[in-house]
């Protein structure tokens, strides 16, 4: 009897599990990817500089709510700098083991508390580091920015 009610518990925490994964909202990870690395001459510095060409498909979420599921990698504690990863920091982007597509930095109004290789979701408004008639392509940031990043709430 006894090993009938573990057995009825476990099974309705699965079903549990698989209901919240399932209201998950859609993660944009995939969207990122949508971008191309382009050489371009600067005659001042007589070098050749990488820039993004970011797809039309991405250029439409600039500016947009998303969700990403990741891991919280620390950039500078000091001045609260921190981006959050589609892999754990054993295979990251900064490790050498992923593009610059899997990695967004995070602007917040309010701290994050995160653990180190335990995932959360979070939401916030997509920027492109790129040029626009707002704004100029800023080769010390990331390539995507999450601004007003916070916990996703589930609603």
């Amino acid at each position: 009897m006894k090993a009938l009610i573990v057995l009825t518990l476990l099974l309705i925490g699965s079903w549990s599990a698989v209901a919240q994964l399932r209201d998950l909202p859609r993660n944009y990870w995939d969207n990122l990817e949508d971008f191309t690395m382009k050489n371009k001459f600067d005659p001042e510095t007589q070098n050749f500089t990488r820039l993004p060409k970011f797809g039309n498909k991405l250029i439409r979420l600039d500016g947009k709510k998303i969700y990403l599921q990741g891991y919280i990698i620390p950039a500078d504690l000091t001045k609260g700098r921190m981006t959050l990863s589609k892999f754990s920091y054993s295979s990251c982007y900064f490790c050498g083991a992923a593009g610059p597509e899997t990695v967004i930095e995070i602007v917040a109004p309010n701290p994050i508390i995160y653990r180190m290789d335990k995932p959360i979701i979070l939401e916030g408004i997509l920027r492109i580091n790129r040029t626009t008639e707002e704004r100029e392509y800023d080769p010390f940031r990331l390539l995507y920015i999450l601004e007003e990043a916070t916990y996703y709430s589930g609603k």
